[in-house]
Parts: structure tokens; sequence; C-alpha cells
């Protein structure tokens, strides 16, 4: 897969003139899931998509709590706390509550965060990001952090699901840093269909489903089995929110129509308009 055969996205706000109404007649499959999808649904709407909102995972605790259990009794040995997702945010901090009541014994460690929407959610804390790389790829972050400081024996804390590209980890290790790789929470499948979505899709297909994570494409995979929705409904195309999610699509031997220049859902909706301009 080439980025060359990937319609990328402009930036959000980038010659964006009138969008009223572009998406008018496009359905649009949402399986991120439902607690995150409800601005990105409502922005979409009001642009005139018809939003089937599709949740394929749900989130729940790690199957082993030993590892975040050492974690947060060792924080204060990290010099770097890494989160990837608003996700692994969430998780963290509701299992740091259940220990400490101060915030203050997070200790004195750096936190850096994959992401304006993992930023946006530590900074909720009131809690400073002092790392923020642009891109999503282990090769970007280990970048990131090498332009900020020398890392070699430095111990990092990476705060993130159970199962996970390793690429960051070996991208970090290869510059000298001291790993733990700690799962704090976990996706699972979801599987009901409350409001009909899954249904419809079923029977009279869409025209654009989002992946926001590789997560996404998995457990809509095992739903719905992509490949055969796609050969079901030609007009069906795939919108990807980046490289780490593109991969999860790219292992399916598919590739998505598009890909997100901005690694958001506003970035997602960008390439949606521009494409829909074209």
């Amino acid at each position: 897969m080439k980025s060359k055969d990937i319609v990328k996205s402009v930036a959000p706000d980038a010659g964006v003139s009138s969008t009223a109404g572009l998406l008018t007649g496009k359905r649009i499959v949402i399986t991120r899931r439902t607690e995150q999808a409800v601005s990105f649904a409502q922005q979409l709407a009001d642009l005139g998509a018809d939003v089937l909102e599709v949740p394929t995972i749900k989130i729940s605790e790690p199957t082993d709590k030993m590892p975040i259990v050492d974690a947060l009794l060792e924080l204060n040995s990290y010099e770097w706390l890494v989160f990837t997702s608003a996700n692994g945010v969430t998780a963290f901090f509701d299992l740091f509550f259940r220990r400490f009541q101060d915030l203050r014994d997070i200790g004195g460690a750096r936190i850096a965060a994959v992401g304006p929407a993992t930023a946006a959610k530590i900074r909720e804390l009131h809690l400073q990001v002092d790392l923020q790389p642009e891109e999503f790829t282990g090769k970007k972050i280990a970048e990131a952090f090498k332009k900020y400081q020398d890392i070699d024996n430095v111990k990092i804390c990476l705060l993130r699901a159970e199962v996970a590209n390793n690429d960051l980890r070996q991208a970090l290790e290869e510059l000298g840093a001291i790993v733990d790789d700690i799962p704090v929470y976990k996706t699972v499948a979801e599987t009901e269909d409350p409001n009909g979505s899954a249904t419809r899709l079923l029977e009279t297909g869409a025209d654009w489903v989002t992946f926001t994570s590789g997560s996404t494409v998995e457990h809509f995979h095992t739903r719905f089995d992509l490949p055969a929705l796609l050969k079901k409904f030609p007009q069906l195309r795939i919108a990807s929110i980046g490289p780490e999610t593109s991969k999860a699509i790219a292992a399916l031997g598919l590739r998505p129509a598009l890909e997100a220049k901005e690694h958001t859902t506003d970035g997602l909706i960008a390439a949606l308009l521009k494409t829909a301009r074209a």
C-alpha cells in the first residue's frame, strides 16, 4: 500500500468555504465506541450525512491487573509516562484514583501524548503535556523523543491497550530507553445493535465506513467480514484515520480510499469533504 494511492485530506480548516450539505445523500458508518461517537456523528449529520452508528468495540479492564498495580507502586521511578489514546488516559486515571486521592502522587514524570484527543484528555486533568508527536507511528514518536532529549537508560512507562503494536516499544528501546509496556485496558467486541444500524448496513449498505483504530477494523471485520461486505456493496469505500489504522486494513488485503492527513475525527471529516468536492 503506497501513500500516493490514498486520498489525503487537507487540514480541517484549510480552504473551506461552505460545507453545508456537502455530505447530503451519503450514508456514513461510524465504528468507534458509543461514548466517543457522539460528536463525530453530530458533525457528520450537520453536514447532511445519513449516519449509521455501528460501534464495534467497548472498553474493559485488562485481563491481568498486576502490571498496572506494580506500575502504580513505582510511578516515581519513571521519567516519562506515554499515552497513545484518550481511552488509555481515562483507563489509567480510573485505576490511579482507586489507589491515590491526590493527583500529585503521579510524581515528577514528564507526559507524552499521541494525538490531540489524547492531549486534550490529559489537559482536562490540569496536567501538562510535555511532548506531543504529530504522527502516530513508532518511528515518528521515537524521533520526537530523540529531538527532545537523549533517552538512553531513561525509564519510560507506556500506558495503552492490552493488545498493541510493538513498533513503538521497539523504536524507543532502539534509542536505549528502558520501557515498561503496561496494559491499562482492553478492547472487546461490541455485538449489540440497539438502534438497528447494523441491520440497515447489512440490508442496504452505505457509501463510507470510517475506522479510527486498528481494533475497530479488526472487530468490524470479525462481525461483518469486511471484504465480503465490500463485494456485496461495490459503492462502499473505506476511510482511515491514520497510518496505524491503515495497517490493520492492509492486513485484510484491502486499502482505504482515503486516509486523514490530521489523524483525528476532524481530519476524517476534512478528508470526506475533500472527496465530496472532487
